[in-house]
């Protein structure tokens, strides 16, 4: 069972019911009792947790305080008395799961594992498993939103980081209903930045790329004079299709190795998986 310290709303007192999780495996492949409102999510295209059931009131992706993570927040109606809730992955493995204190309606349920890594939950057709009195709850749970990008310009010229010589920055937007991250920079396929920046629904945040457009020698590609190049470049999402564009990058070995960026960057992908 995966458990992280995610910040919670009231305290959790670990009432005995260890026993309830034991069997949810067990519960999901069809061994379950009591009221059920289950959905077996077909293809993947039902609506979230909170459009499919009479227990659960509203599902949302919260970003933590240290800014590493992400989690779920589940609240159910006061309507029942919830015991526990889990995510169970696609492959049938228990990613995390929490327990309710009597009168308590709401908790959190991480979304990364590890205590260093991060590690998220994989992108797919997931199952949020809740368990109460007289109440038994299987729902797909499937997350996802869309990004777009709003501009890329280099990080000197933004206004929020001006700093980082050579250092490009590509802001992207949240444009569907569900918080998101930014996991991985990339530059014709290879990897310039490992990142976690998460984006709210509506809003922007900023990725940054290393040492694209830098005054040194000994990354300058070679080239004659000056050069201008269209280069590939990719942000990959948490369970989201990455945003992939192009752009063009002039060179000159006139002056060392200046890099300057070219016109508008020209967009290949902005896709996503919503639910």
């Amino acid at each position: 069972m995966t458990k992280q310290d995610i910040p919670r709303t009231s305290s959790i007192d670990r009432r005995t019911v260890l026993g309830l999780l034991s069997g949810s495996l067990a519960a999901l492949a069809g061994c379950s009792g009591g009221l059920s409102d289950s959905s077996d999510g077909g293809d993947g295209s039902a609506g979230p947790p909170e459009e499919q059931s009479d227990y659960i009131e509203e599902t949302s992706i919260e970003i933590v305080e240290n800014g590493r993570q992400l989690a779920l927040e589940v609240a159910v109606t006061d309507e029942v008395e919830p015991s526990s809730v889990s995510i169970i992955t696609e492959s049938g493995r228990e990613f995390a799961s929490d327990y309710f204190s009597p009168g308590e309606t709401r908790t959190r349920l991480s979304l990364t594992e590890g205590e260093d890594s991060y590690e998220p939950l994989p992108r797919g057709q997931h199952t949020l498993y809740l368990r109460g009195d007289e109440v038994e709850t299987k729902l797909p749970l499937e997350l996802g939103t869309t990004f777009e990008l709003e501009k890329v310009v280099p990080a000197t010229e933004h206004p929020d980081i001006r700093e980082g010589l050579g250092h490009l920055v590509v802001v992207v937007r949240n444009v569907g209903e569900r918080t998101g991250a930014a996991t991985r920079a990339l530059m014709n396929g290879k990897e310039k930045g490992d990142v976690f920046v998460p984006v709210e629904p509506g809003e922007t945040n900023v990725v940054r790329y290393f040492s694209l457009i830098e005054d040194t020698v000994s990354s300058c590609p070679r080239v004659d004079e000056t050069s201008e190049r269209d280069e590939q470049l990719t942000v990959e999402f948490l369970w989201s299709d990455p945003v992939t564009f192009t752009q063009t990058i002039r060179y000159e070995n006139s002056s060392g190795c200046k890099r300057t960026l070219i016109g508008t960057p020209e967009e290949a992908t902005a896709t996503s998986t919503e639910k």
